[in-house]
């Protein structure tokens, strides 16, 4: 990687349940944040961490005091610029409320709470799937149990499209959202990181956000200040001194955005499936594609492909890497996820696991900063209070930076050109990275390749440079 040079709003929004927004009582911040806590403590534990290191990612709230909203705040002027179009979106979900708190650094710009069942909120992912056709694109794509009962998909709730964005905009987006707004970080809860943000429209003429902002998704606020805290310490030679604000920081280092170049990367192409395991894996021809496209770009590399792309000469190479790409199928999967979420690969033991990816946290000194896994579904898991718990963040808690996910089954061609154009926009100086090279990778997508199903399924997971 180089480096180169509150206000409370009461307003309606369409759902059963009228949105509620109050004055908040003394200590109210303070149990919402205890109440996360536990929350993200629950999350760490389905991932199969022990009592020791949940207790050390958790540390981070205490060393950092981090209480309220308005402390968050003042954190993120630390971390972030505040003259760059930022907004922070925290999404925190209990006793049947979702509570919306949008910050700039700095700033606590709004909360707000949201009367709203679980079943609401999860049902949104089952309706933007109906409506952009990826139960029919799972069908013929995604690899099958065999021997299995297919069954039918969950219902709809009979939204059409334009209803649909309506109604997620007015949840997930504050009222006065604009293009001012550059880039979004996004806090989830439960699904909401696993939704299209994208295809959102807050705009006045109809645009979607993907005209005008990025946008990533850090796992949980944890996550957001280590990671970024860490970055600034390779990246900038930030001493640990958070008494000034980012601004500062940014003058003495003249820094303004940063490209990724692929120095040492490892691809992982096309495996041979296996035939003897419980799962059949339809052939991805597209996979070979994607990685044949991207090589000339990398100045050295390692390249696993067909037969030798086995779990062992993944883990042989993984340290060494600053990019891995996988360009295989993944699983996706809300019962026993550290176990049945896995990347599919070659040879007599071909899963490579959630638990298998988690275990390097500890084998490894380093780990590559960025993953890619344009395999189908890499971004999803068991959607818990405090957000999904999938391949996508294990290869965070194994010490990558940034991860490129897919949200469902992709088409192969339009696969292989979108991550193209990304592998070229990621070289170029960006002010947010990756998501920003992302944004305009799917922005050359969509000319060629107009039907939502075929862009819109990939996002940024972690924390942008």
């Amino acid at each position: 990687m180089r480096v180169y040079g509150f206000v409370l709003l009461i307003i309606g929004i369409w759902f059963p349940s009228v949105l509620i927004a109050q004055s908040e009582p003394e200590g109210k911040d303070a149990e919402a944040y205890r109440i996360y806590s536990v929350q993200v403590a629950e999350l760490l534990k389905v991932r199969g961490m022990d009592d020791k290191a949940i207790a050390e990612i958790l540390s981070v709230y205490k060393d950092n005091d981090i209480n309220s909203d308005e402390k968050l705040a003042s954190l993120l002027q630390k971390l972030y610029p505040d003259d760059q179009g930022i907004l922070i979106i925290f999404y925190q979900f209990y006793n049947d409320t979702l509570r919306r708190v949008v910050l700039e650094p700095g700033k606590v710009k709004e909360k707000v709470y949201i009367p709203i069942t679980k079943k609401e909120i999860l049902q949104l992912g089952t309706d933007f799937n109906h409506l952009l056709g990826l139960y029919s694109l799972s069908d013929s794509r995604m690899p099958n149990l065999r021997g299995a009962i297919v069954k039918p998909p969950p219902a709809t709730a009979g939204l059409s499209y334009q209803q649909l964005i309506k109604k997620t905009t007015a949840l997930l987006l504050p009222g006065w959202f604009n293009e001012t707004n550059k880039h979004l970080i996004i806090i989830p809860a439960l699904n909401l990181g696993t939704l299209p943000f994208y295809l959102l429209s807050p705009y006045p003429d109809n645009s979607i956000l993907l005209d005008h902002c990025s946008y990533s998704v850090a796992p949980t606020i944890g996550d957001l200040i280590a990671l970024r805290l860490k970055m600034m310490k390779i990246h900038l030679g930030w001493n640990g001194n958070l008494r000034l604000p980012f601004n500062k920081l940014r003058e003495s280092n003249q820094m303004d955005s940063a490209s990724f170049v692929l120095e040492n990367p490892l691809f992982i192409s096309n495996p041979v499936y296996p035939l003897n395991t419980a799962y059949s894996f339809p052939n991805l021809p597209g996979a070979g594609k994607e990685i044949d496209q991207a090589l000339p770009y990398a100045a050295n590399y390692v390249l696993l492909k067909g037969a030798d792309a086995k779990k062992d000469s993944v883990m042989k190479y993984l340290e060494n890497a600053d990019l891995v790409y996988f360009a295989t199928h993944g699983m996706a999967s809300d019962e026993d996820p550290k176990n049945k979420c896995f990347l599919v690969l070659s040879g007599e033991d071909p899963f490579f696991t959630a638990k298998n990816i988690m275990d390097c946290r500890n084998r490894f000194r380093k780990f590559p900063e960025m993953v890619i896994l344009s395999a189908c579904q890499t971004g999803l898991g068991k959607s818990m209070e405090a957000g999904v718990a999938g391949l996508a963040r294990s290869f965070m808690l194994a010490g990558a930076h940034h991860i490129i996910m897919s949200l469902w089954n992709v088409d192969d061609e339009a696969t292989a050109f979108l991550m193209n154009r990304f592998i070229v926009h990621l070289q170029e100086p960006n002010r947010f990275m990756p998501s920003e090279p992302l944004r305009q990778a799917l922005i050359d997508t969509r000319k060629k390749f107009p039907k939502y199903s075929q862009w819109a399924s990939f996002a940024a997971f972690g924390v942008d440079f």
